[in-house]
């Protein structure tokens, strides 16, 4: 009984921290968002999220109910489980807006959109996740 306990508030953990994660990217995608250059807002539209659970990516809808039942499955089965984000701006300028700080943006947005807000909000982000996965782990899987 013990090792299922064990089990369990490793799985809640991980299930918590997940949340956190996400949640942090999510805030993070929309701030990069309403940050990045406007001409016609095709970039700010092409920002996307993706979920990265032990190498395996998950984007678009459901994304994060899929994630939550592969770290389940981890859970249960004792594995461990490496959980990543990353946020992506998918037009083939996005770089290079990102990078360019002398150009001008007279529509609105700047240079940094994304880097800037990750910065800003980095400990912010890692209370989010520390505290959702405590909260998970005591609840359990």
């Amino acid at each position: 009984m013990p090792n299922e306990d064990l089990r369990a508030a490793r799985g809640g953990y991980y299930l918590g921290a997940l949340d956190g994660l996400v949640a942090s990217a999510e805030h993070l995608l929309g701030e990069a968002a309403r940050r990045a250059p406007i001409e016609e807002g095709t970039l700010r539209a092409s920002g996307a999220l993706t979920i990265i659970v032990n190498g395996t990516r998950y984007e678009g809808t459901g994304a994060h109910a899929l994630a939550r039942a592969a770290v389940s499955a981890l859970a249960r089965a004792g594995a461990t489980c490496v959980l990543d984000t990353e946020i992506s701006f998918n037009t083939v300028y996005a770089a290079r807006q990102h990078e360019e700080l002398d150009w001008r943006h007279p529509l609105g947005g700047e240079a940094k959109y994304l880097e800037r807000p990750l910065l800003e909000n980095a400990g912010r982000y890692e209370k989010v996740i520390g505290q959702a996965a405590a909260r998970g782990a005591t609840r359990g899987a």
